[in-house]
């Protein structure tokens, strides 16, 4: 098979360079390594990244892309210039492990009835941990996070690789076995390229691009079987650039949420709503200890008020244009 790659990224050069010190040292190298680049300086007029570069140009063969801004967007743009059987998708803020490639390549060769798949993020705990809490206070604080998301329907509640009622989704990160999956996680994902025949990333869902990963595996899902495979490892540590502000990122949570709710879980099930609602008043039941202060709350609270109103003015507009 062949292997393309393909990295949509913004302003997170050092990120970058951090994965493709993972990269190279792959057992199973990627025969292409398409770089999607919508940072407002271009990454490839930057000294330091065109010498860090030079090493990996050694190894892979290269593209790069400067682009519009916009994840889906760029993801749409990578999958067209690619040439692979196999397309992978990664975070900028993805560490590989050696294996990672090799792992989710043979799971395709011996099962031909999976059309997407991913991997497993290793270190929930260890971000944790940096932050300076105590393990056994993580684990206590997980359960009680667990159950209220069970609770809620919200995501996280397991890890069963299926979607809540409320359309939220329960990867299947941390299991040790094998299993198929409904949902897959966009930044450690690989699809085959006959997928991208049937379907492309929805360019409606814009800014931070939330649950953009939760749409396309959920369209995919419905017809094809996917999967999750533990033994492709690798580890997160979230990039501290591209959120923005904390209104407007709670504000575009909530409008991809219910917009990926009416597109792919209400259009189904419409007996579904109740859970839908149940979710949103859980989502902001949760900002309470999440958000530690009051302005912290209120933003949180004002953002998702703001989203409901905007996805309320625009539903129908979006819902047609996405059919």
């Amino acid at each position: 098979m062949r292997l393309s790659l393909i990295m949509c990224t913004r302003n997170r050069m050092n990120e970058l360079l951090r994965f493709n010190e993972s990269l190279i040292s792959q057992s199973r190298l990627p025969d292409e390594y398409i770089i999607v680049d919508s940072s407002d300086l271009p990454l490839d007029q930057i000294p330091t990244f065109q010498n860090k570069m030079k090493k990996i140009e050694e190894l892979i063969q290269v593209h790069y892309i400067h682009s519009e801004k916009g994840l889906t967007k760029q993801r749409n743009i990578g999958v067209k210039s690619s040439t692979g059987d196999l397309l992978f998708f990664f975070d900028d803020d993805i560490i590989l492990h050696t294996d990672f490639l090799k792992e989710i390549e043979t799971t395709f060769h011996s099962s031909s009835e999976y059309w997407g798949g991913m991997g497993n993020i290793t270190n929930e705990f260890q971000r944790e941990k940096v932050l300076g809490f105590k393990k056994t206070l993580i684990e206590f604080l997980s359960i009680g996070y667990k159950i209220f998301h069970l609770l809620f329907l919200l995501e996280g509640g397991s890890k069963s690789g299926r979607f809540t009622l409320s359309g939220f989704t329960n990867l299947p990160h941390g299991r040790k076995d094998f299993t198929e999956t409904e949902c897959l996680s966009g930044g450690l994902t690989a699809y085959r390229k006959e997928v991208f025949q049937e379907f492309k990333f929805d360019e409606m869902v814009t800014g931070y691009s939330y649950m953009e990963d939760v749409d396309f595996s959920r369209r995919v899902s419905f017809k094809y079987k996917l999967f999750y495979n533990p033994k492709a490892m690798c580890e997160h540590w979230h990039g501290e650039g591209g959120r923005g502000d904390l209104v407007e990122n709670r504000k575009g949570y909530m409008c991809n949420y219910r917009y990926f709710y009416f597109k792919n879980i209400y259009s189904r099930n419409k007996s579904s709503i109740l859970a839908h609602w149940w979710s949103v008043f859980g989502l902001f039941i949760e900002a309470i200890p999440r958000g530690v202060t009051p302005l912290k709350i209120s933003k949180i609270w004002k953002g998702y008020i703001l989203g409901l109103i905007e996805f309320k003015k625009n539903k129908f507009k979006w819902l047609k244009e996405s059919s």
